[in-house]
């Protein structure tokens, strides 16, 4: 399972970059995906690679209208294609799934330290009724680690499940 090592070490660097600057820079995304690329050839072959770009495609089919929403940044959704590479479309929808969870949980622990709990739930409330938010009372958060954190479940699933 080598492509896991991959898949994790994608987001790893990713996850370290977003922590630093904030932002996933297209940089790290264009030298990622050859590695990831080559990768999958060398250890999967054809079959297994065709398998990862149709997850990769799922990927960013689910993942850009979060971006045009603004639930996800474009970093996070570029970045979250490149890891698809290196899995199949089952592990990669269960990994976002997951980084839901984990993401939401970050949202509602930062809210509550910063006593901003109570705009939290008035921005919930105006976002599913599509009323407009301004960007300053988004509650923002390095999506990678949500996305790291959501990869990790999986493997632990999967582990448990007896696959690994």
């Amino acid at each position: 399972m080598v492509m896991f090592g991959v898949a994790t070490l994608t987001l790893i660097a990713g996850m370290v970059d977003d922590l630093r600057s904030r932002k996933v820079h297209n940089a790290l995304i264009m030298a990622l995906l050859p590695v990831v690329a080559f990768s999958s050839l060398y250890f999967r072959g054809i079959d297994g690679t065709m398998i990862g770009i149709g997850a990769m495609l799922l990927a960013l089919i689910i993942t850009i209208p979060l971006f045009a929403v603004r639930i996800l940044g474009g970093g996070d959704v570029k970045l979250f294609g490149v890891f698809a590479l290196a899995l199949d479309p089952v592990s990669m929808f269960w990994t976002l799934i997951y980084s839901f969870f984990w993401g939401a949980l970050f949202g509602v622990t930062r809210a509550a330290l910063s006593k901003q709990l109570l705009a939290l739930v008035r921005n919930t409330t105006k976002a599913a009724s599509r009323q407009k938010i301004e960007a300053q009372q988004l509650q923002k958060i390095p999506y990678t680690f949500a996305l790291l954190l959501g990869w990790l479940t999986q493997l632990t699933f999967l582990r448990i499940a007896g696959v690994l």
